[in-house]
Formats: structure tokens, sequence, C-alpha cells
């Protein structure tokens, strides 16, 4: 299978896009929302940690979203249901179904509990369990119907270990604590599973680590 990106993912899941409403759940900084808007979606943000000088993204937890019923058309949650606490995934489900227009579209995207990828990160942050329990709680939502779901490949590429440890910060500022006391743990384990790309084996371009994904599709029940 080819390695995807969760963008082309997403615009071979969810057409047509161009004059439609989608909401991106957990959008942290919005880093969809360019490509999306050039694709035509018109394109709203929601994330608990929001910065209130970003007027399109709402801060406000997947939990408790704050707009009417029917509200859009699309909804993405790429990589971010796992980060919602454990007691309010199935409530997050619910309110994802609740503003989706009655024929819309819920992709749920989340990466799997095993990879290469997943296999260095467990060294400062374990997410197993977390992960298996966002699956349980799309098995058990009952305000969605599953349309669609399938499994494919990702690769992350770094430039070097320093900017793996930086893209691990970005994305979890909670975890540097972690990585500064585990860094010697953290190297060994991004050395013995990731693999060199580009130029050559010797002065390799970049270093990858694979995380095999799960896509679950969506519409309201």
């Amino acid at each position: 299978m080819t390695s995807k990106t969760a963008l082309q993912v997403i615009l071979e899941e969810l057409q047509p896009l161009a004059g439609k409403s989608l909401l991106d759940i957990g959008c942290g900084k919005g880093g969809l929302a360019g490509p999306l808007r050039q694709a035509g979606a018109i394109w709203h943000g929601l994330d608990p940690a929001a910065d209130p000088a970003q007027p399109d993204i709402d801060c406000a937890p997947a939990e408790a979203m704050p707009y009417p019923d029917a509200s859009f058309d699309f909804a993405i949650c790429i990589n971010a249901l796992h980060h919602v606490p454990l007691a309010h995934m199935g409530a997050a489900l619910d309110q994802a179904a609740r503003v989706l227009r009655p024929a819309g579209q819920l992709l749920v995207i989340e990466p799997q509990a095993h990879g290469a990828l997943s296999q260095v990160i467990a060294v400062i942050d374990d997410e197993t369990e977390i992960r298996l329990a966002a699956q349980t709680a799309m098995d058990r939502c009952r305000s969605l119907r599953q349309l669609r779901r399938f499994d494919y490949p990702r690769t992350e590429t770094y430039t070097s270990f320093e900017a793996f440890c930086d893209s691990l910060q970005q994305i979890a500022p909670e975890r540097a604590p972690a990585i500064a006391s585990k860094r010697a743990a953290l190297a060994a384990a991004f050395a013995a599973q990731a693999h060199p790309v580009g130029e050559n084996s010797t002065t390799p371009a970049l270093w990858a680590l694979n995380q095999p994904m799960s896509a679950r599709l969506f519409t309201p029940a």
C-alpha cells in the first residue's frame, strides 16, 4: 500500500468539498485550513487550546461544541479523538453527530496502537490504551452510522533526531520534560526504528518512521 497523508484521505473521502462547510475538530493551529479552503471548503476549526487571535478557530472542547444543530456538511477529527479525555470521547462523537446536517459526513483518522513511530513515542508517552479506547468509543457510538472503515500506511519524515523531538513538543508541549529526562532512550529508539530515505544510506536527506493509520467515515444515525 502507498503511504498517504491525512489531507489525501480527506480529499478522497469527502466529496465534493467546494462550497461545503467543514468543521475541523481538534484542529490545533489550523494546519489543514489552507489546503482545504483551496479545495473549496468553508473551513472552521475547533480546539480546546485555540489562540483567541485566530477568529476562525473556536476555543472549546469537542464534547461541548458551541454550534447549533445541523451546522456543517462535513466534519473531520484527525489524530485528535484519542486526545479527548476518556470519559468524554462518546460525548464528543455525539456532538459531531449533532452539528452535522442529516446527510453530513464525519471522517475520523486515528493512529493505530503499533508501528515504528508509535514504538519510539512510547518511550516518553505510551498511547496504546488511549488509542484503543478511541476505537472502542467509535464502536459503541449510536448517534453515528459507519459508512466505511479502512487502514492505510503513513510515513513521517524528519531531517534529524532533533527535528523529531521538536515535532513531538510542537504537537504536545507537555511532553517536553519527558523528552529531556529520557533523551538517551528516545534517541536509541529513534536510531533503531527510523530508516534513511533520499540521497544515500550514509548521508540520508531524511529519516522516516512508519505509522499505520485507521480511518472511519460516518453519517448521523
